[in-house]
Parts: C-alpha cells; structure tokens; sequence
C-alpha cells in the first residue's frame, strides 16, 4: 500500500508540468498528415480484406483453389503488405515533396486498391471456378 501512494505521489508530482491537452500534440500532427493518414488506412484496409479473403479461401476450398496454392500464400500476402504500408507511401511523400503532381495519388493507392481487389477475388472463389489449365506438355499435336 505504501509503494502505491508513493507511485502516485510521484506520478502527480511530475505530471504537474505537463500541458493540460496530452493529445495537442497528435491532433496538431493529424491535422498536418491528412494525406499520411488517408494513405496508410487504405492500405491497412487493403491487408485486412486481402488476409480475410485468402484466409476464407483457404478453409473453403483448401488450398488447391486458392493463391499460391501449396505455396507460400502467407508469404506473398506479407510481401504486399509491407510494400503497400511502408514503401508506397514513402515514396509518394517524396514525389509529393518533388511536387510530382496526380501521379503521386497511383503511387498511393494504386498498391491497396490492387491488395483489395485481390482479396476480394480470393473471397468470391469456389473450388469449382478455378479449373486446372492444361498444360503444354500434355497437348498433343
């Protein structure tokens, strides 16, 4: 009981100096980073409705059906993930900062809208949609 009330006493003792709004300073970065954030919820929606889908998939279907089928599906979903939340929106901050003008905006959001769509796919396929294509060594001239 002592240790608490001396933790506490020392907690409000040094948050006395303290600003009276702890959040003025994230809203005041908020309010400059529009775009910043804008882009990474996109992307971050973008992973979430691809990792549903191939996860849907998978339990559907089995992985025969599905992305990558055997494959490293998981693999190739971090992959994009990471490309799409870290380096696609550094790279159209700095072409923005170049003032690259609307091509920054494919930059952006081209990576997200291709990992939704994707996911989206993955979502829709049943086991029956997806036929083997025949191959070409089996193709008989």
């Amino acid at each position: 009981m002592r240790r608490l009330i001396i933790l506490l006493v020392a907690v409000l003792a040094l948050g006395c100096p303290v600003a009276a709004n702890p959040f003025a300073r994230t809203w005041h970065f908020a309010g400059h980073h529009k775009r910043f954030f804008l882009m990474e919820g996109a992307a971050l929606t973008g992973a979430a409705l691809h990792y549903e889908g191939l996860n849907d998939c998978r339990k559907r279907n089995g992985p025969e059906a599905c992305d990558e089928h055997y494959g490293s599906a998981y693999g190739f979903y971090w992959f994009v993930t990471a490309v799409n939340v870290v380096a696609m929106p550094a790279a159209a901050e700095s072409c923005w900062k170049g003032d690259g003008g609307k091509f920054c905006y494919a930059l952006a959001y081209s990576g997200p809208a291709y990992q939704a769509g994707h996911g989206i796919y993955e979502w829709r396929v049943s086991h029956t949609e997806r036929a083997v294509a025949p191959s070409l060594l089996k193709l008989r001239f």
